[in-house]
């Protein structure tokens, strides 16, 4: 039987149904390989890497974020500071009823 298969539920036999049934409840082996694995492997290597991060940037301020985001964004950020007209025109491009 294949999965494209339509199933007349109520045509099946019992045995049938205990089959499907157990299908149906089964999860694939490599669905039952990521439910028992660890959420994230690494979590304390992420952790130490961001509290990192943010170390830097607290010592370092502006050109540790410059540097951060050539590595993660590839982008070269010229100019930190945010004009009142610039957040004045992104302020007006928010739905009131998202605020």
């Amino acid at each position: 039987m294949s999965f494209n298969t339509l199933i007349d539920w109520n045509s099946c036999s019992p045995e049938q149904q205990r089959a499907l049934r157990a299908l149906l409840t089964r999860p694939a082996m490599n669905q039952r390989a990521l439910l028992t694995r660890p959420a994230i492997s690494a979590s304390d290597s992420i952790t130490r890497t961001v509290s990192d991060i943010l170390d830097n940037v607290k010592t370092r301020g502006d050109d540790a974020l410059r540097e951060y985001s050539a590595k993660f964004d590839k982008t070269e950020v010229t100019a930190l500071r945010v004009t009142p007209e610039e957040i004045a025109a992104a302020g007006s491009k928010i739905l009131k009823r998202s605020i």
